[in-house]
């Protein structure tokens, strides 16, 4: 009878009551450790080409760490940075400037020459002749000028403000260059294949106990 009763009572009390596990001790929150802070990687070395303002865009590009190996003289180098530009009158332009232009002529240049163009320039990155990664910047401006002076304005027939756009670009791409995945896993192929002096004498070191 007691045996049953202990049984019954048993049966009653509630299932935590019944299996409680021990507490466990309380365990704090890992924090996740602070990310060191990015750091610059040096690109490969490469050869440079640009069909505009190649002096001023070399500069402004080997002023970010990473492009300081950019050159324009590297014979026989299989990476190159091309820099490529183009301006063609817009689909308004081609009606504006040529009304613009029969109006200029038959005022023999009292009325301005007015194009409306659209200015590409092209950063494209090549490796043995295939592209591996590109950047493209564009502007669409208008433009009055002299008709006897019109592309004789020395700045290749930008203009000065076309210009000023074009070297700004060379700011952004070199911001961008550093952080390209596809040019990153060429650098990391050129490393492993051709490792740098310093990482060869680093690894021929013995460590030391």
């Amino acid at each position: 009878m007691i045996r049953e009763s202990a049984l019954a009572l048993l049966l009653l009390l509630p299932t935590s009551a019944m299996a409680a596990d021990p507490a466990l001790p309380a365990t704090a929150t890992p924090v996740a450790a602070a990310l060191p802070a990015t750091e610059t990687v040096a690109l490969p070395p490469m050869k440079f080409y640009s069909s505009v303002a190649a002096d001023e865009l070399l500069a402004a590009l080997q002023a970010e760490p990473a492009l300081a190996a950019l050159d324009k003289e590297l014979p026989g180098s299989p990476l190159a940075l091309v820099v490529t530009h183009t301006l063609r009158p817009t689909a308004g332009g081609v009606a504006t400037g040529f009304l613009s232009a029969v109006l200029s002529g038959s005022t023999l240049g009292l009325i301005p020459l007015v194009t409306n163009d659209r200015l590409v320039v092209r950063y494209e990155v090549m490796l043995n002749g295939k592209a591996v990664t590109s950047y493209s910047f564009e502007r669409t401006a208008t433009r009055a000028q002299n008709l006897w002076t019109a592309g004789a304005d020395g700045y290749g027939g930008l203009g000065k403000a076309g210009m000023e756009w074009v070297k700004s670009t060379a700011a952004e791409v070199a911001a961008k260059l550093p952080r390209d995945p596809a040019l990153g896993e060429v650098r990391e192929e050129i490393d492993f294949y051709f490792p740098s002096v310093a990482k060869v004498d680093a690894a021929a070191k013995p460590a030391r106990p």
